[in-house]
């Protein structure tokens, strides 16, 4: 589609006419600010016009990110625009990132164009390198591709909270603080937003604090009919007050039931009626209450589990489809004057939900029940509400919430639900004079009147209120991806939510034996397949975890990397972003309600309980075939030019990226490394840079070694068998099988594995060397670099090193003893490939420097790690002029969080496509079979 006017793209791509300033955004560039009213195609306009501008070189990044604060709000919009996209002759990929839905595809693809689409937490803690409910080894490459090469799109900002505040911040330092190799831009958009979270200390010192926007006159003087027809809707206002509840002695249960009782008698059939709460608890009792006649009824909270989520959601996309339909079908045989009648002969449909629906879903609904909220929420509410403007009898009552409903206790004591008092007051004040106007003109008109009387008012109602922020300290500091000295990380919640009760962990439920309070199995009794999290992992407000736990005295626990178990965690060491693990007993869990933290509520059946990703694992050296050290690391180097060719990189800089990626894993060539692979398979020379995946499988009956041999091969006819062990499990000696594969033995063939006569265990069989090969990567590049004979900047041994997430910021020791670097044994031989001998220099493991005092002052023999990090990373602060020495000034340093990461991302997708696309190697069917 190049070429084409952005008119014609948009209405190629979407089936409907652009507005004015939509075009405006694609053919003039992006403003900071959006102020655009609810239902006129932010979505569309903001992700159309980077597209668009992106196939005609107009210098967009090649990335789209889509930050939204609702969960539910996510994956109508990752439909919407994957529709559209799909319509390009190169379909431009749509990916999700939320809570129990994270896709990662994108970050193996930075010089192609992508959408992501995700939650404020989500996406924000990864930008802030501290990636919620991902291993810690992960979270550099998404903190260095977040923050170069994307557009920003911040969407309903209203709802974020400090997370408003921190992409404000975030913005500042990709402009003006800390470099990035591509720009990353930000646009802020929303119906209902001030500008203060555009005037922090740091912007304004910047020339950063005024911020351009959009011209109001394109929004006023649009003549497109369908924006007439949106802007002219109609929607009747009134505030709600039950006769019960005139009585000071009406109780929490008469007025949801009263509530109950009205929102079921007016409801209209064939129309979608939505009631909208403050709190998850309200939702649910509400859902609760509703009779159980012929109408349907859906339930839809932050709450649940994926597959329990995507069926709710679905039941109200599919009856906003009908409607749309229907109004389609009235439309093309010319009865217009029907188009937003009720379906015929349809029950219709009443949705209780909670704040997630308030912004970017794209329904349309009769009639709108909703507890008072802020003004920016209230507004957001009302958008759903005959949102296309075919419906002239819409209706919306709001009822005002009460501090005193006590079993709702939620947030800070004695607020109404999440919110503040004052606002919820300041709302209903402003609410009640525009129920007077609502009657009479378009609720368009309504808002301007409403403007000239409650202009103050109205505009304090906008304004966001200050709120924690990272300064520029913060995220230099975030860079270290290391445990502190607690065994914990950096909580950046305040950041992300602050102390909003909606902050979560992810929770799943496992299974083993003993019960909700005895420990989970370790080592290879930890049997059960690796966490989904996208499918089995439910978001719980943290404050409501803890709150659980301690009422029902169960154990959590959660992955520790470095120790390689589940370790119990207490209710007041839990943190938002967390992965907690329960026990199915424990409970807490409907299909049909979502997390309730009723012990009573559990699922029927969860997997076994499964390890988690660990310090010391080479799962990516286990590919399902064989490949030789020096084919693997020429890959590498070929994929990492062609990336940097794609991206335009020049320079040391490049230099760096292709040999990094060309020596990433020469450590592999220590005996140490080699004698732990499993290469008895196969014939010929090493050292090998890839192995098989490993099934073993344990028997106490060497009369049952042919029937179980036979059962894996039925399984797996491309197997390969390898020599078995002998090895004890349980004080008892078992003889351990074991099996070359292509592919990872899935959970329903171990079960029948496991079922055999004879057999005590079956499993993958980790290749586990016990030493980080990439610190005897960067131990032998050192060693030629400090005696320059190397033809590499000291950024490529920082690269090489990173590559895994694993060995970054520091060099320390595995062992006791102390006597290694990260496994690697200080007494190491040279490393020997293609004839090569590659010495290792142990001096730059030290923290500090190395050297001797004498009487003449101290003499430096060499520099220490933390030294190398510091120079290349630089200072937090441009008037630190401060370096360790270590990279000189010719060659690339002081690059900042944000341009490191981005070049440590680029050396592991290098390795990735390397090891997924190998020009040569051997697969375990391919020995098999001869």
């Amino acid at each position: 589609m190049h070429g084409t006017s952005f008119s014609e793209f948009f209405e190629r791509l979407t089936g409907f006419p652009s507005y004015r300033w939509q075009a405006h955004v694609a053919e003039e560039g992006f403003p900071d600010l959006l102020h655009v009213p609810t239902g006129l195609g932010k979505t569309e306009g903001a992700a159309l016009a980077w597209a668009w501008r992106r196939l005609h070189g107009y210098g967009e990044p090649r990335h789209l990110v889509y930050c939204l604060p609702m969960r539910v709000l996510v994956r109508q919009t990752v439909e919407r625009l994957r529709s559209y996209f799909a319509k390009l002759p190169h379909p431009i990929p749509v990916y999700s990132l939320l809570g129990g839905d994270i896709e990662e595809e994108w970050a193996g693809e930075p010089e192609h164009l992508w959408v992501l689409v995700g939650t404020q937490d989500q996406l924000l803690s990864r930008a802030l390198n501290r990636g919620y409910a991902m291993s810690r080894f992960e979270w550099p490459v998404h903190f260095g591709f977040l923050n170069n090469d994307c557009r920003w799109i911040i969407d309903e900002v209203q709802l974020m909270g400090p997370g408003l505040w921190t992409t404000a911040q975030l913005d500042w330092m990709r402009r003006k603080r800390f470099s990035t190799v591509f720009a990353c831009p930000t646009t802020w958009m929303s119906a209902t937003v001030g500008t203060a979270f555009l005037a922090t200390v740091d912007r304004t010192q910047d020339g950063c604090a005024e911020p351009n926007v959009l011209p109001l006159d394109l929004i006023a003087n649009d003549g497109n009919p369908e924006f007439q027809r949106r802007q002219g809707a109609r929607k009747s206002i009134r505030i709600w007050k039950p006769q019960a509840a005139r009585s000071k002695n009406t109780g929490e249960a008469d007025f949801y039931a009263t509530l109950v009782r009205a929102i079921a008698a007016e409801h209209v059939r064939g129309t979608l009626s939505l009631v909208v709460c403050n709190t998850v608890e309200a939702a649910r009792r509400i859902f609760q209450l509703l009779p159980r006649d012929d109408v349907p009824k859906v339930l839809l909270t932050a709450r649940f589990r994926r597959q329990d989520r995507d069926a709710h959601e679905q039941r109200l996309l599919e009856f906003e489809r009908k409607r749309r339909l229907k109004d389609a079908e009235r439309a093309g045989s010319g009865r217009e004057q029907d188009c937003g009648k009720p379906l015929p002969e349809d029950p219709g449909l009443i949705c209780v939900s909670t704040q997630v629906v308030e912004a970017g879903l794209d329904i349309s609904a009769h009639h709108l029940w909703s507890e008072m909220a802020p003004w920016a929420s209230t507004i957001q509410r009302l958008g759903r509400l005959n949102r296309d403007g075919r419906d002239p009898d819409a209706k919306a009552w709001f009822w005002k919430p009460s501090s005193d409903r006590g079993s709702e206790k939620q947030g800070r004591l004695g607020t109404p639900g999440p919110y503040d008092p004052e606002d919820i007051a300041l709302a209903e004040k402003l609410l009640s004079a525009l129920a007077r106007q609502s009657g009479e003109k378009p609720f368009v008109e309504a808002l301007r009147e409403l403007e000239k009387q409650l202009g103050a008012e109205l505009r304090l109602a906008l304004e966001p209120k200050p709120e924690p922020m990272p300064r520029a300290v913060d995220v230099h500091g975030l860079f270290s991806t290391e445990r502190d000295v607690h065994g914990g990380f950096t909580d950046i919640s305040p950041f992300v939510r602050g102390d909003d009760i909606d902050a979560d962990v992810t929770v799943v439920w496992r299974d083993w034996p003993g019960g909700p309070n005895k420990n989970p199995p370790v080592g290879e009794e930890l049997d059960g397949p690796p966490l989904d999290i996208g499918s089995e992992g439910c978001p719980v407000p943290f404050f409501r975890l803890r709150a659980a736990l301690e009422a029902w005295r169960v154990g959590a626990w959660v992955w520790n990397d470095e120790e390689e178990r589940w370790e119990t965690v207490a209710p007041d060491g839990i943190r938002p972003g967390m992965v907690v693990m329960l026990h199915r007993e424990a409970g807490g869990y409907d299909a049909d309600l979502g997390w309730t933290g009723e012990r009573a509520h559990q699922l029927p059946r969860v997997p076994r309980a499964g390890r988690g990703q660990a310090l010391r694992d080479e799962e990516r050296s286990e590919t399902g075939y064989w490949a030789r050290l020096d084919v693997h690391l020429g890959d590498a180097r070929r994929e990492a030019e062609s990336l940097c060719d794609s991206l335009g990189l020049q320079g040391q800089i490049r230099t760096a990226v292709v040999v990094a990626a060309g020596l990433h894993d020469l450590g592999k060539a220590h005996p140490q490394w080699q004698g732990a692979l499993q290469a008895d398979g196969i014939e010929g020379a090493g050292p090998w840079a890839k192995c098989p995946r490993v099934l073993a499988v344990e028997v106490n009956d060497v009369v049952r070694v042919p029937i179980v041999a036979a059962k894996v091969r039925e399984l797996r006819c491309d197997s390969l068998q390898l020599s078995p062990e002998s090895r004890l499990r349980n004080q008892q000696k078992v003889l351990r099988l074991r099996f070359a594969v292509d592919e990872p033995v899935t959970r329903e063939e171990l079960e029948q594995i496991h079922a055999l006569p004879g057999v005590v265990w079956a499993g993958h069989a980790f290749f586990r060397p016990n030493m980080r090969h990439e610190a005897a990567s960067a131990l032998a590049m050192w060693q030629r670099y400090r005696a320059g004979l190397a033809d590499y900047p000291a950024l490529a041994v920082y690269l090489a090193a990173a590559h895994h997430g694993k060995v970054r910021t520091v060099f320390r020791s595995l062992t006791e003893l102390g006597d290694d670097a990260f496994g690697v044994p200080v007494e190491s031989a040279p490393l020997s490939l293609n004839g090569e001998a590659w010495l290792l220099d142990f001096s730059v493991v030290k923290d500090g420097a190395e050297g001797d005092w004498l009487p003449d002052g101290f003499a430096l023999h060499g520099h220490g790690w933390t030294g190398l990090v510091s120079d290349l990373l630089g200072p937090w602060h441009p008037d630190d002029r401060a370096v360790a020495g270590v990279v000189p000034k010719d060659e690339p340093r002081k690059l900042g969080p944000f341009q490191l990461a981005y070049l440590e991302a680029l050396v592991r997708v290098a390795d990735r496509r390397a090891s997924a696309r190998p020009s040569q190697c051997t697969r375990p069917s391919e020995v098999a079979h001869g």
